[in-house]
């Protein structure tokens, strides 16, 4: 059986940023157990991408750039979800987290962020 490629997973100092200002809205929006419990599942989702970081869908909206964006979901609640926005750097096994996106924010906001 073929063993999985392993990739580092690096989170930028700017989606670092949108991920301080996102725990800021869970915490005034939910429970402290309720917000505790989604920072650590966002963050867990997103250290996830150093095995299989191809699962994610391409995120057609930033094509334009010159990375494959991608990104995973995570249901913040039954209307609001985060996308996880990521590029894979293959030539040094790297995955770059880009962007926490709260997706009930306006889709144009996304390519100026990431």
């Amino acid at each position: 059986m073929e063993e999985s490629k392993s990739y580092v997973v690096e989170i930028t100092s700017k989606a670092e940023q949108y991920y301080w200002n996102l725990l800021t809205h869970l915490y005034e929006t939910h429970s402290v157990e309720s917000a505790n419990k989604k920072s650590d599942e966002i963050i867990a989702l997103a250290m996830s991408l150093e095995i299989n970081p191809e699962r994610g869908s391409l995120e057609e909206d930033l094509a334009s750039f010159n990375k494959e964006f991608r990104s995973l979901i995570y249901p913040i609640t039954k209307r609001n979800t985060i996308k996880i926005i990521y590029f894979i750097e293959v030539s040094t096994n790297t995955v770059y987290v880009t962007d926490f996106f709260a997706t009930s924010m306006n889709p144009l906001r996304r390519k100026k962020r990431s």
